[in-house]
């Protein structure tokens, strides 16, 4: 196996047979250094959402990876707080603006974006659920909500544990519990597994760290459906964890300075997508 210290372009495992396979980069799509604040991919195309203030969703093809167009969004000025998800049964996308409280939600089919109030939180990081729901991570105060897919309206909202300060995202598991990313300058660095009334039965690491049982800035979380391995990006650390579905520490990866910060996998593909703050996205064929 390839030490956990070493800088590689074949950079993540799958269990497979109880047998570790490295996988590899198969692309490293430019930015032109904007920094990613989301990416996502339905059906045969990639969205990249980019830090400026006009033509901020970058559409790719999956095919080739050329880029295809833009979408320019009114009103959404992204910063450290959005991000961006999809449903492939619904055909849309979905971006979170912090600054203004809100969802929008774009039409793949239509070309139509309508937007979700999000009242008295901030709303942060963005997920799908099993049922093909909306999950949005909040802040201030830290909860998780769920939303309609069809008409944006509150499912259910979870509060989470007093000590899950700076919630970045949050994901639904099949097994109705939720996994959680936090942490901030003057907190917990955790990946917490969480009930249904935000209590806290896991996590995997503590105080801000940089060894194997620590993180720094936990901004964004992927999980494999296939072997329920779970993908963090681990921010300030430069590199991406990958823990097993009990909250093991399994493997990380570096590639020099690129503060990962938002994760998605295409599971028809088997495709991982690392976005960078400082911008780019990689590749990794899982």
């Amino acid at each position: 196996m390839v030490n956990k210290d070493e800088y590689i372009t074949a950079v993540f495992i799958r269990l497979d047979d109880d047998c570790f396979a490295v996988t590899r980069v198969i692309e490293k799509l430019s930015t032109d250094n904007v920094g990613v604040r989301g990416v996502t991919s339905v059906d045969d195309k990639l969205f990249v959402l980019l830090l400026r203030d006009v033509k901020q969703v970058a559409v790719y093809s999956v095919d080739n990876y050329q880029l295809l167009h833009h979408l320019s969004l009114p009103g959404l000025k992204p910063d450290g707080r959005n991000d961006l998800t999809s449903c492939v049964r619904h055909k849309c996308i979905y971006m979170s603006d912090g600054h203004n409280r809100r969802i929008l939600r774009y039409d793949l089919a239509a070309g139509v974006t309508s937007q979700w109030e999000i009242p008295n939180a901030a709303p942060k990081g963005l997920s799908v659920t099993p049922s093909c729901n909306l999950l949005v991570t909040c802040h201030l105060p830290n909860k998780l909500v769920e939303l309609s897919a069809d008409s944006g309206q509150c499912v259910r909202e979870i509060a989470l544990q007093s000590d899950i300060v700076q919630p970045w995202q949050g994901i639904q598991l099949t097994t109705g519990q939720y996994v959680v990313c936090h942490g901030n300058w003057e907190s917990l660095h955790r990946v917490c597994l969480v009930d249904g009334d935000g209590k806290v039965t896991r996590d995997y690491g503590g105080q801000c760290g940089f060894d194997v049982d620590h993180l720094k800035m936990p901004s964004h979380l992927a999980v494999d459906k296939e072997s329920r391995f779970i993908f963090v990006a681990d921010c300030l650390n430069d590199r991406v964890m990958l823990l097993s579905p009990t909250f093991e520490f399994v493997r990380y990866t570096r590639q020099g300075s690129s503060r990962p910060y938002r994760l998605h996998i295409d599971n028809a593909t088997r495709r991982l997508y690392v976005g960078q703050s400082y911008g780019d996205v990689t590749v990794i064929q899982l």
